[in-house]
């Protein structure tokens, strides 16, 4: 960006001579240009490029930063890096002086840290105070739930009570089974020799053990020094990022940190609006600050209501508006407890089929779907497979891929005795390895391989499977915990009624059962360890028995809709423009032209159980996504807090519109589709989204309204009536079907 295009804002922060600087810079306002004009201009002043440092948080974000400095014609000698990195060559530095010992061993992928995970796992569960209620796991999805954990307790610094506390306080102080806390120590103890000496050492060690060298009260090895320190995406800080740039910082650095108080969005790892504000000004005195308040991403019209939203001042570079469309959708359930999650998706897939119609050149790659949680993808995925819309999904997997869905699939595998229509071995892995991590199944690799390739060769040995292994509770030489061992018998008696009742009851109906009597809530919350990340695996379970019962299909019938609608995504997926399905968390930093935010409603988004805060800034985040088009998609008869505080009222009526009901919208079923699409050019019959298949309205009276439901029937809120696909078996709803006449069908 040329010194003329800057704004009088940027160039103010360009030249400021202050000796701490911090920036508070809306979204989309060109930070990172700024702070690599910072760069050049202090360059072209005199200041060495080898006494400059750059910090930034990602490996992307630093290839990012690389080509903002090339373009401020600053010299590619500038050192930027990533937090992890600049504290690994401290550390190795230290070791090469003599300093320190340093790590015998680096360990470079969770792949190597995966032994030393399961040895202190097994060290603790032998220990004689080992936590009775925790599943000791030898599980590659748990030691990855321990190295998020030990990353948090390192990035906060709350690793450091470790060394005066006991298990049982820190568990009840950080909400955390007493269980993870033992591993986590008895991993440390295993890690830490001495002072500067590490059996082993990962990236996620390296700023706490920088640290740690530094702590000491005398004999710290020296740090190099900085002229300037310029750290971006500041609100992503937490108290170790802190902690390091402030033992950077000499009488004669001067730092510039750059952020957006308002997407300040991953507390639970530390990150803190405070470090925009009163935590940095307290660490660093003398601070002056400094905003970036005109956005190059959102046009006025967005840009007010960000405003409007935050309460600070948000304003737009850009020539063209943001249009902003507000569009509702109704309940399902004759008593609107629930939200309508195929309503919406609904709505969602008909806004992305007018987007994709109404330019020559509209590209789905423009587009982004952005999710408060990834548990609501399920509807909209089958939706877009059900037109073949091409799409990706980034930050979480697709729904097929969790282990959560894949349980459940296993369930209706184990009823039908039968691992088919699953042939491939990847597929056959993925369900047997998620029925053996809730039943607490200890298998070693070996055991694993040969399990899978012998049920994927012959599908009916899942029957072996499940009585031999998934459901044994035995005193034998692999004999299970008591916990495990309750959740077997328990399990061994919920297939039995399933199997039972296989021929009468469809294959939501059978989930609906199992997770009932399985408890599975609470079993995720052991698995899951921290109650955000068990919610919301809950809350992917209750979404798609939800959508197995919407289908009315059986437990076979449902298998092999699955198995087709998987094989159909995996297709999309290779298309070169393709659409994206993203949580809002996995969305910062990004930007696309058109931006879609469903399931606006009390509950869903905001989330009832998250921080108020928290969620307000999650929903700022989200909306400054968009450049082109934005589209909120809200409860009706709801008012939206999010909504209704971006005051879109006092808006010009060109730049916000206000959609009406998916019922009274002319709906997309009744629309061809577009001749871009690939569904268009290879028609399919519609298997996973009934919802796109029309209706057939039942009369139901009041007092049968239970069983219609309990059968699959569904609720049309707008035409108070009962009604089923044709898909669905008629002779289950004989007696409340009516001919157009009004006779009985």
């Amino acid at each position: 960006m040329a010194s003329l295009l800057l704004t009088p804002e940027q160039r103010q922060i360009i030249g400021h001579p202050g000796r701490a600087l911090l920036i508070g810079a809306v979204a989309g306002s060109g930070k990172t240009t700024t702070l690599a004009h910072c760069v050049a201009h202090r360059e072209r002043q005199g200041m060495p490029a080898r006494d400059i440092l750059v910090l930034v948080f990602t490996p992307a974000a630093e290839q990012v930063f690389r080509q903002r400095l090339s373009q401020a014609s600053a010299s590619r000698h500038v050192r930027v890096a990533t937090y992890p990195a600049y504290a690994k060559s401290l550390l190795d530095h230290w070791q090469e002086a003599g300093a320190i010992d340093g790590a015998t061993v680096y360990l470079e992928s969770a792949e190597a840290l995966r032994p030393y995970l399961f040895e202190a796992i097994e060290l603790a569960s032998e220990a004689p105070d080992a936590d009775p209620d925790y599943r000791y796991d030898l599980t590659n999805l748990h030691a990855e739930i321990l190295l998020n954990q030990m990353s948090r307790l390192k990035g906060t610094l709350a690793m450091r009570r470790f060394d005066d506390e006991s298990d049982d306080d820190i568990a009840e102080s950080l909400d955390l089974p007493r269980g993870l806390v033992a591993i986590c120590r008895q991993y440390e103890r295993m890690r830490c020799l001495d002072w500067g000496s590490l059996a082993f050492q990962s990236e996620q060690d390296l700023v706490y053990d920088a640290l740690g060298i530094l702590s000491v009260e005398a004999g710290a090895p020296e740090l190099p020094r900085h002229a300037l320190i310029v750290a971006d995406e500041w609100h992503d800080a937490n108290a170790g990022h802190v902690d390091l740039l402030a033992h950077l910082t000499t009488q004669g650095t001067r730092v510039i940190a750059a952020g957006d108080r308002e997407q300040v969005i991953h507390t639970w790892n530390g990150a803190d609006p405070r470090y925009m504000g009163e935590a940095f000004l307290a660490r660093f005195p003398g601070t002056e600050r400094l905003p970036l308040t005109a956005s190059f991403r959102c046009g006025a019209t967005l840009s007010a209501g960000a405003a409007a939203l935050t309460g600070q001042p948000f304003t737009s570079s850009r020539a063209t508006d943001t249009d902003i469309q507000v569009t509702t959708y109704t309940v399902q359930g004759d008593d609107g407890s629930s939200h309508a999650t195929g309503d919406c998706a609904l709505e969602v897939l008909d806004t992305l089929m007018q987007l994709n119609q109404a330019s020559a050149d509209a590209r789905w790659n423009d587009c982004a779907v952005l999710l408060r949680d990834h548990h609501q993808s399920i509807e909209l995925e089958n939706m877009l497979i059900e037109h073949g819309v091409p799409y990706q999904t980034e930050g979480f997997s697709s729904y097929f891929d969790r282990v959560e869905v894949r349980m459940l699939r296993g369930i209706l595998h184990i009823v039908q005795g039968t691992i088919a229509p699953v042939t491939a071995l990847a597929d056959v892995r993925g369900v047997l390895r998620a029925l053996g991590m809730f039943a607490g199944l200890r298998y070693s690799e070996a055991e694993w391989v040969d399990a899978e390739r012998t049920i994927a060769r012959q599908p009916d040995t899942l029957r072996d499977f499940h009585r031999g292994q998934l459901t044994r509770s035995d005193d034998g030489e692999h004999a299970p915990d008591a916990v495990t061992r309750r959740w077997r018998e328990r399990f061994a008696t919920v297939c039995d009624a399933l199997i039972a009742e296989r021929a009468n009851w469809n294959a939501g109906r059978l989930l609906a059962h199992a997770a009932a009597h399985l408890n599975i809530a609470d079993t995720t919350r052991r698995l899951f360890v921290h109650q955000h990340q068990a919610d919301a695996v809950s809350r992917s379970i209750a979404g798609f028995i939800t959508y197995a019962a919407r289908t009315g299909l059986d437990a076979g019938q449902f298998l092999a809709s699955l198995d087709k609608a998987q094989a159909r995504s995996s297709a999309l997926k290779k298309h070169a423009q393709r659409l994206t399905l993203s949580t809002v968390r996995d969305a910062k930093g990004k930007e696309w032209k058109h931006v879609l935010l469903p399931w606006l409603a009390r509950g869903e988004f905001p989330d009832a159980r998250a921080e108020s805060g928290e969620e307000r800034r999650l929903f700022y985040v989200a909306i400054t996504r968009a450049s082109d088009t934005l589209t909120l998609f809200t409860l009706a008869g709801e008012t939206h807090p999010y909504v209704h505080a971006m005051r879109l009222a006092a808006r010009p009526a060109s730049a916000v519109r206000t959609g009406q009901a998916a019922s009274v919208r002319t709906p997309l079923r009744t629309r061809p589709l577009p001749p871009s699409s690939p569904a268009a050019a290879t028609p399919h019959p519609p298997t996973v989204s009934p919802q796109l298949a029309g209706r057939v309205y039942l009369d139901v009276p009041y007092e049968e309204k239970d069983a219609a439901k309990q059968l699959g029937a569904q609720w049309d809120n707008i035409q108070r009536k009962w009604w089923i696909t044709p898909a669905m078996p008629t002779r289950l709803f004989q007696k409340w079907l009516r001919t157009e006449t009004g006779r009985d069908a």
